[in-house]
């Protein structure tokens, strides 16, 4: 059986993980992207994955920083959804113009 430590340190990175999606599944909720329904999944998995830290050890470093860590990865999720960044255009570099033409 692993250490309590072990697992939860990946609890912990799956708190962050679950807490970048669901920044970004609350951005296209709000938008009409997508239904309410794609949002519950992330924040039931986000709080499940907190509450299995704060209930195996109590409010002590790992739970502070799991935390803390999971408002900024929402954060950044949010923001990566509300500031996309604009499509490249490959055909400009696969076929450069030739001198002479328009």
């Amino acid at each position: 059986m692993p250490p309590i430590a072990l697992v939860r340190a990946v609890l912990a990175l799956l708190v962050v993980f679950f807490a970048f999606t669901l920044g970004r599944a609350a951005v296209r909720t709000v938008r009409g992207v997508q239904a309410p329904a794609r949002l519950m999944p992330w924040m039931i998995r986000f709080l499940l994955a907190l509450g299995a830290i704060l209930w195996s050890g109590g409010l002590d470093a790992t739970a502070i920083v799991s935390l803390a860590l999971g408002g900024l990865a929402g954060g950044y999720g949010a923001w990566r959804e509300l500031h996309p960044k604009p499509p490249e255009n490959f055909v400009r570099q696969m076929f450069p113009k030739e001198p002479g033409e328009n």
